[in-house]
């Protein structure tokens, strides 16, 4: 198994990325400290090695964010999980960019009404932030609930898609109004 580690500037920090085998299997706010149980935590990250971009998250991140809110939807990832967190983030990936759902809802959509607080544990547990956009994840009250980048990170990710989501579909109209 090969590693790779890089440090990737965004708009809200460093974030660390780490990749296995050219697949993304960490990204994290370097501010957020990682759980014991993290790759990030586990990993010799001085000891990875630093030439990284096989798994292009590098790129997708800085087109995320100018705006490309899909860059990220084909990154290939191998994020560390119990088969139910595996099925949990595939899950979050089918969320579209601007837009949110609760954790009841995406239990339903697994077909385990009962699993709300088991998804949200999984939700907490997601090794790769913006990728598996767990942001896009609320309370059943609308309200933004947890989230490991804190509050602001999240809300600001959601004002960031909402933003260039409602960009494009402005372009979008007014394509079709020239045309018609």
């Amino acid at each position: 198994m090969t590693y790779e580690f890089a440090v990737i500037e965004t708009p809200l920090g460093p974030a660390h990325a780490v990749a296995r085998d050219g697949k993304l299997c960490a990204l994290q706010l370097a501010a957020t400290p990682p759980r014991p149980s993290s790759l990030l935590a586990r990993l010799d990250l001085p000891r990875a090695q630093r030439a990284f971009d096989r798994a292009g998250i590098r790129s997708a991140v800085a087109a995320y964010f100018r705006g490309d809110l899909g860059a990220v939807d084909d990154v290939e990832v191998d994020p560390d999980g119990t088969p139910f967190q595996r099925r949990v983030w595939a899950a979050l990936r089918a969320i579209p960019a601007g837009e949110t759902t609760t954790y009841g809802a995406l239990a339903r959509h697994l077909g385990m009404p009962n699993a709300a607080r088991a998804v949200g544990a999984a939700n907490g547990a997601n090794p790769i932030w913006i990728v598996l956009p767990c942001h896009r994840v609320i309370g059943s009250d609308g309200e933004l609930t947890g989230y490991a980048g804190g509050l602001d990170a999240k809300r600001w990710l959601l004002e960031h898609e909402r933003s260039f989501r409602a960009q494009r579909l402005d372009r979008i109209e007014a394509g079709c109004a020239a045309r018609g």
